[in-house]
């Protein structure tokens, strides 16, 4: 029997069953666009889910998700990676095997040199004969796609492991880390009691040596989530924890706790915190969190480090209502100062909700399932939170097949300054990973009338200095060709006077321009074409 563990916990905020207020959240007049969605890699015959994203320094897209045959009952992970923001992809890695799982596994891509450019894959493999459990850390050289070696590798026996991630501090290394530091956090059943712990390097993922538990109890932990967190007046950075603990090991909700270092990414932890504590209308009544820390070089308003954790409440307790909301700190790095806000609090059964932070414009970036109309929204909110429940909405809808989905992730690209998601599109018995990005076409026209036009090539594609396109006019006719950015810029404009049908061909030179895509129209009368142009130094 499992003993408990009672935690009397202080936390600063409350609202109340009859405060609470269930509105809905108005669209937006102008969404931005996004392009087709794109399957990361066609398969038959096996289930995809678990899907996982990770995006590079240099805008490289790193994605990876477990697959299941039921038919020869083997179990693997799949990684591959796109080098043109996410149109085409590749594979890194691909295994699968006979009475072998793995339920739970992250990655992070972490350097700021593309020679040392490194992948990091957490995983659990369960033998699903033995119910042996191991815990393993796999890197892969990002630059030539190749296996560099198991880092760790810790045998669990029969204890389960339940939830596995990692994050890296690489962008805003912490103090003493070098190059950066890489932390791992697991959640681990034992007949005797659960327990978070915690593992990290300090040497760029060389080295895992620093153990840490975080918590013990007699309770039942589950899904984790974890994140870096820095500011100018916490420099030293922090690694920060949720999770859930149920009282049962059948509870379908349970609380939210969270922890994170005390003064440096590899000291102990805090005594861990329990957050639903701060609303009445949430006790027991959460899971599935997803946390988020402000990283770089500023501090808040507040002169510190804001943190977010987002949950899937069960309003009614029968799992009739499930709403978006969550918990944020202004002064994470020092204080227990939580309280609650709102993402989605309607009678909509709402799920899944993750959350990033992007330093370039210091925003939080959500995304979550509603799957009452079948939609993955996109929101946002600046890292100051001026109103904490009010996001500002990017996209009501970012994926185009309205259907079962599960698992969105939202990473910010920080080439493009723009988000890139990934998510499971579910059909009748299989799942399939899914992927889109926040490309902003402003004012260019994607469906086009090629009645004027014929034969239109552009190559290379990517470019890295020179590209060329070639098209074939079937008039005589007036040309103008504009290129855009991906944010709706206009980067180049040329016009020709009285062409003459035939075949023709414009050079661009594009050394200077910036990595990314760029769109190329050309226009005549009321006709165009537009090419889509990737660059890749």
């Amino acid at each position: 029997m499992k003993k408990i563990v009672f935690l009397a916990l202080m936390l600063v905020g409350s609202l109340t069953m009859a405060q609470e207020n269930r509105t809905e959240r108005p669209t937006p007049s102008v969404p931005l666009k996004y392009s087709n969605d794109i399957v990361i890699k066609p398969e038959s015959g096996v289930d995809q889910e678990n899907v996982k994203l990770s995006v590079a320094f240099n805008g490289w897209l790193y994605a990876a998700y477990s697959t299941k045959d039921s038919v020869t009952n083997a179990g693997g992970i799949t990684i591959r990676t796109s080098r043109d923001n996410g149109l085409t992809w590749t594979t890194i890695d691909s295994y699968s095997l006979v009475n072998i799982e793995y339920p739970a596994f992250d990655i992070v891509v972490a350097g700021s040199d593309t020679n040392n450019l490194t992948l990091y894959l957490v995983g659990v493999n369960h033998n699903t004969v033995s119910s042996n459990y191991v815990i393993f850390v796999d890197r892969y050289n990002c630059l030539t796609g190749t296996f560099i070696s198991s880092n760790l590798n810790m045998d669990k026996g029969s204890r389960t492991i339940y939830d596995v991630a990692i994050a890296t501090d690489y962008r805003f290394p912490a103090a003493g880390a070098s190059p950066y530091s890489i932390a791992v956090a697991y959640t681990v059943y034992s007949s005797a009691n659960d327990s978070l712990n915690s593992i990290v390097s300090i040497d760029g993922g060389n080295t895992f040596t620093v153990f840490e538990n975080v918590m013990a109890t007699g309770f039942y932990m589950r899904k984790l989530s974890l994140s870096y967190g820095r500011s100018a007046s916490a420099s030293n950075g922090r690694y920060f924890a949720a999770w859930e603990l149920l009282e049962s090991s059948m509870a379908r909700n349970g609380h939210i706790y969270t922890s994170r270092n005390t003064y440096t990414v590899d000291g102990v932890w805090n005594a861990p915190l329990n957050l639903d504590s701060v609303s009445s209308t949430m006790i027991n009544l959460c899971r599935n969190p997803s946390l988020a820390t402000q990283y770089n070089a500023l501090d808040n308003d507040s002169g510190s480090v804001s943190a977010i954790v987002l949950v899937e409440r069960d309003y009614n307790g029968d799992a009739s209502d499930y709403d978006v909301l969550g918990f944020y700190n202004m002064r994470a790095h020092y204080t227990n100062y939580w309280f609650r806000l709102d993402i989605i609090n309607n009678g909509e059964q709402d799920f899944a909700p993750d959350i990033s932070y992007d330093p370039f414009y210091n925003n939080f970036l959500t995304v979550y399932y509603d799957s009452t109309n079948g939609k993955l929204p996109y929101i946002v909110n600046n890292m100051n939170l001026a109103t904490p429940s009010a996001w500002t909405i990017v996209s009501p809808q970012y994926n185009d097949v309205v259907g079962i989905l599960r698992k969105p992730q939202v990473e910010i690209n920080p080439v493009l300054n723009k988000t890139a998601h990934v998510w499971i599109q579910k059909g009748s018995s299989r799942g399939i990973a899914m992927f889109d990005a926040e490309y902003n076409y402003s004012g260019i026209e994607e469906n086009q009338d090629a009645s004027l036009f014929s034969d239109d090539q552009l190559y290379p594609n990517p470019a890295t200095d020179l590209t060329t396109l070639r098209f074939s006019m079937n008039t005589d006719a007036d040309i103008n060709i504009q290129v855009y950015s991906a944010t709706g810029t206009l980067i180049e404009s040329r016009t020709a006077s009285n062409k003459k049908a035939g075949e023709w061909q414009e050079s661009f030179d594009v050394q200077h321009w910036s990595n990314g895509i760029y769109m190329i129209t050309v226009r005549s009368n009321n006709e165009s074409i537009t090419k889509r142009l990737v660059v890749s130094h």
